[in-house]
């Protein structure tokens, strides 16, 4: 066998953690930003160390492996020379004044404390910077650093370090990575990735100097992972060519433009954006033809809005742009409002002096108008805006302009002012011959292939704009004036050569995902003067009943992308194809699967790929330009769980014995998980060690609960040998490596300083269930399990397999670790000993409507996080612990809910049943609170407890602490509030009680 590598030993998951969490960030710029849209895609400095660790041989003696680690902290740049290599941010002169020297205070600070501006001895600065950096911990050192991939690797004093310790001659990371390759594998280090999606994977294996085999299903996801090796990761001489082209193309486009004076004004100011809106026909409101906007809201910083003008000769609304004024409040009170549509004031009035308002609804669900109408129509392949007779029209009721610059009295050139104003009848006319231009060309670009001509095949996503506004082909989704620019762009790439074409493609996919009929307009943007925001700022197709539309000088960004320069080992192949049929070995496959129905990227992806197509036929003539949907693996049942053991079957025979695979995984359902062992089991490989790094992070709008902020990274070898295992033999080890798994996990955090990026509880379960897997895929068979009947079953048939009672056993076990925050400062408030094992002796139902209640103090009230909950412990019947079950709006049951409990006297129940929930001291508090809140006095409220409980033995150590936990959990419950003071004085009435 070959030796143990570090990857299979130790991982630095707490600082690995960390720098995780920070790249994760969005407003951290990226390598592979300048690419394109792609969703996922797992932290370049996480790949990094996967690939460093997996080449990295384990000392077999176990007293070493601080040493190895201490080495590898080094080849990270995580140790204190790398960090002060990676300080791009001086520090503070607050934090060096303290252990500056007598010298260092007179010659570096002013009288102030701060450092000098004048005559600054920069050696002598660096060195008090220096030292004071060397005593900070990680943490504090990564507030003044840059990430690891932005340096050329360790510090020139890390490096005769790292050599002598492992025998290498290295001077870069590259040098070193192959040079303990050749050891292992006898040869240069190739790794590959089968779903490389954007293709961050394989970038920093080829960044690392590795030979690199990259495929996907999805073309999208291979032309950006080509991209990533080939325009980041390329020569300058390409990347100087592709910037060049991209430059030339969009002033092409620009100028023809301006020659058919699409964006000007009659001023000659250049637009920058177009607004525009809905509108409907509305019977029950006189037949009066009503603009549909959420908001008139369009620059709050200087208060700009839009203000409807009845027109009643023409029952129609022109368009007024207002600063300001008396309907300045009024202007988020729109003419749509959640799934109504709201008579505009205006027309109310008019309504009010016609005394017809009693007879009128002042508001009228959108969809009934629709259905009362008959639905929409759906649009024909030659559509492009809706025809003169149907329900929904679209209509332009702001531009913002941008005046010329211009220079000041001293010289200097100044930017052109913003001016926001409604259409004039020029802009209209212009409107026209925009519509007129695209109608002369519309055939004949869509025949070429300029403008798309695929149908929207219906799906989990893709159905909504069908639905929704009746577009049934991919250009719907572009307005005339879209269509215009993009195809005049799409043309002209057929000029430039095969590769600068293929990399101007993702150009142009960011100029269509940055300008759609689905591109939204917020107010709020660029500190308030408003600004769009691209189709796919989430995992779906929203239609818009108002959105915007970018003029071409608007879109010069996404056309003209700055790629950053980045040395990669050109020695790479990407090629479209399933990961069930793939030729190519490896050493070390690092895949970042399909979540099963997580992410639906074969629908999304074809937004892109319809546009696409004739490019990626020219650029690269042996791939497919399909999105393979029917081979899109997915789903949550045996059809996914058989796709993927195919595939890891496959890769793990294009893998040498000796080679190594490492699946990251994120997903919070833990049925996934559980799919997953099983999965990894039937394709013959064996998890030999799982790394929980956290590296999500919460998307903005979503409420804290039971996401999931860690990427499980499960370490994979082929399995050798036929050894055959029983539950009851293997369930102790399972749990003895559970709890091994989650201590370090809380460890790291306290290692890493997580306070920002730290495991939830959905987390620790998760890493429960990957813990359990590594136990389970080390045996041939368990209890005589099929296999390949166990992955072909569907869930619903599937009953209490081995591998299930294995995974929810594990889960109970890392339940006991989950205690909660609140509980553990009540437990040592009251000095009621260890925490774990106060939480451990709840019975299930009372860890279920404690831990409950610190979800709903989270604001998690969807019904999946109290299902997780009571899978995790063991419950089939949860909802008999809850008070109302709706999707978004669940919670645990109050006092008042539970019925009446056993009235059995402490001292009558037997030993063997005083565990149980029926008799479990938060049973009885509840029915103690319920009695208060009837009215009943507190004498009568303690003596419940005093015959129900042990209450002498338990009064101060347990009794004490729950009520102190309730107090505080449902604190700012608004379900609780009745209950606050009873807590307060049963708290009392408990403490005070005398026999």
């Amino acid at each position: 066998m070959s030796q143990r590598s570090l990857l299979e030993v130790q991982l630095p998951i707490g600082p690995l953690s960390l720098e995780s969490y920070i790249e994760r960030l969005p407003y951290v710029g990226k390598p592979l930003n300048s690419l394109g849209k792609w969703w996922g895609g797992k932290p370049l400095v996480l790949t990094r160390a996967i690939i460093l660790a997996a080449v990295f041989p384990a000392s077999d003696d176990p007293e070493r492996w601080p040493d190895d680690l201490e080495i590898f902290l080094k080849c990270m740049c995580l140790d204190n020379a790398g960090m002060w290599k990676r300080k791009n941010i001086p520090l503070p002169a607050e934090r060096c004044e303290a252990m500056a020297t007598g010298e260092e205070l007179e010659t570096l600070f002013d009288e102030d404390g701060r450092w000098k501006r004048r005559g600054l001895d920069r050696e002598m600065k660096e060195a008090l910077e220096k030292r004071v950096f060397y005593t900070m911990d990680h943490t504090a050192q990564r507030e003044y650093c840059c990430r690891v991939e932005e340096i050329d690797g360790p510090a020139s004093e890390s490096w005769q370090e790292i050599n002598t310790y492992l025998g290498t001659t290295a001077a870069s990371l590259p040098e070193l990575v192959q040079q303990l390759a050749g050891r292992q594998f006898g040869g240069r280090l190739t790794v590959g990735d089968a779903f490389s999606g954007l293709g961050s994977i394989p970038f920093e294996a080829a960044e690392l100097g590795c030979d690199v085999y990259a495929s996907d299903l999805n073309p999208v996801a291979c032309l950006l992972t080509w991209g990533a090796l080939n325009i980041v990761g390329g020569s300058d001489e390409f990347r100087h060519k592709v910037h060049a082209e991209q430059q030339r193309i969009y002033s092409e486009v620009d100028a023809w433009i301006c020659e058919h004076e699409m964006e000007q004004s009659e001023e000659g100011w250049r637009a920058e954006t177009y607004l525009y809106c809905l509108e409907m026909v509305v019977p029950e409101w006189d037949n009066w033809r009503v603009p549909i906007c959420p908001s008139w809201e369009i620059a709050p910083k200087t208060k700009t809005w839009v203000d409807l003008v009845p027109i009643k000769a023409e029952k129609r609304f022109g368009f007024r742009v207002v600063h300001g004024g008396e309907g300045w409040k009024h202007v988020k009170e729109g003419t749509k409002q959640g799934r109504d549509l709201v008579c505009p004031p205006a027309l109310w009035e008019i309504f009010k002096q016609e005394d017809r308002r009693q007879n009128i609804q002042r508001t009228i669900p959108y969809n009934q108008l629709i259905e009362n109408a008959g639905g929409l129509r759906r649009w024909g392949k030659s559509d492009f805006k809706p025809q003169p007779d149907d329900l929904l029209q679209e209509r332009l009721y702001c531009i913002r302009w941008r005046k010329p610059d211009y220079e000041d009295e001293r010289g200097r050139v100044r930017r052109g002012d913003l001016v926001y104003r409604e259409p004039h009848i020029h802009d209209l006319e212009v409107e026209s011959r925009v519509v007129e231009m695209l109608e002369e060309v519309f055939n004949e670009w869509q025949s070429d292939g300029w403008i798309p001509s695929w149908r929207i095949e219906p799906g989990y996503n893709t159905t909504q704009p069908i639905r929704e506004r009746g577009w049934t082909h991919w250009h719907h989704l572009f307005n005339p004036r879209q269509l215009l620019m993009a195809g005049e762009y799409s043309r002209r790439l057929v000029g430039c050569e095969t590769e600068v074409r293929a990399a101007l493609t993702l150009a142009f996919g960011r100029v269509v995902e940055a300008n759609a009929r689905l591109t939204r307009w917020k107010s709020g943007d660029g500190g308030g003067i408003g600004g769009t925001v691209s189709v796919y700022y989430n995992q779906a197709l929203n239609t818009m009943s108002n959105y915007a539309c970018r003029s071409w000088k608007h879109l010069a960004f996404q056309a003209q992308p700055v790629h950053q320069a980045i040395t990669a080992n050109p020695l790479n192949k990407v090629e479209v194809c399933d990961a069930r049929e793939i030729n190519s070995t490896c050493h070390l496959w690092i895949t970042d699967p399909p979540y099963a129905d997580a992410v639906n990227y074969e629908e999304l992806s074809e937004f892109f790929l319809a546009w696409y197509v004739p490019h990626l036929k020219a650029a690269f003539p042996d791939w497919y330009t399909d999105s393979m949907r029917a081979r899109a693996v997915k789903g949550n049942d045996a059809p996914f769980r058989i796709a993927m053991a195919d595939c890891y079957r496959r890769l793990a025979e294009m893998m040498p014995d000796n080679g190594m695979q490492v699946l990251m995984f994120t997903h919070k359902s833990t049925d996934v998980w559980e799919d997953l062992a099983l999965i990894m089991w039937a394709a013959g490989l064996q998890v030999k060690q799982v790394w929980s790094v956290a590296t999500e992070t919460p998307s903005a709008g979503i409420r804290p609960g039971n996401f999931v902020q860690a990427t499980y990274n499960m370490v994979l070898r082929k399995r050798t040998g036929d050894k055959m295992g029983f539950v009851d033999f293997i369930t102790p080890q399972v749990n003895k490596r559970v709890k091994e798994v989650i201590t370090r996990m809380r460890q790291s955090q306290v290692e890493g300083g997580l306070t920002r990026c730290g495991y939830t509880d959905t987390d620790y379960l998760l890493a429960a269930q990957a813990t359990a897997a590594e136990v389970v895929t080390g045996y041939a068979t368990i209890d005589g399990v099929d296999l390949d009947a166990e992955l072909r079953t569907p869930n619903r048939e599937r009953g209490r397999s081995a591998l299930r009672v294995l995974m929810e056993n594990a889960k109970r076990t890392a339940t006991d670790f989950l205690v909660p925050p609140a509980m553990e400062r009540a437990i040592k408030k009251q000095a009621a000993g260890d925490s774990y094992q106060f939480w451990r002796e709840f019975a299930a139902e009372e860890k279920f409507l404690l831990k409950g209640l610190e979800l709903e103090q989270q604001g998690m009230f969807k019904i999946s996080a109290f299902q997780d909950l009571g899978r995790a412990y063991g419950i089939s019947e949860y909802e008999s612990l809850m008070g109302p079950v709706r999707a978004n709006d669940s919670r645990t049951l109050l006092p008042e809910e539970l019925p009446r409990p056993d009235a059995t006297r402490f001292a009558d129940i037997t030993p063997a049943e005083r565990g149980l929930w029926k008799f479990s001291p938060t049973r009885q508090l509840y029915h103690s609170l319920k009695l208060l809140a009837e009215g009943a006095d507190m004498d009568r409220a303690v003596k419940h407890l005093v015959d129900s409980t042990d209450f002498w033995n338990i009064r101060t150590s347990r009794l004490a602490v729950i009520l102190a936990y309730l107090r505080e959990a449902t604190a700012s419950n608004s379900n609780w509030q009745d209950y606050q003071n009873h807590l307060a004085s049963l708290a009392i009435g408990v403490e005070n009680w005398r026999a």
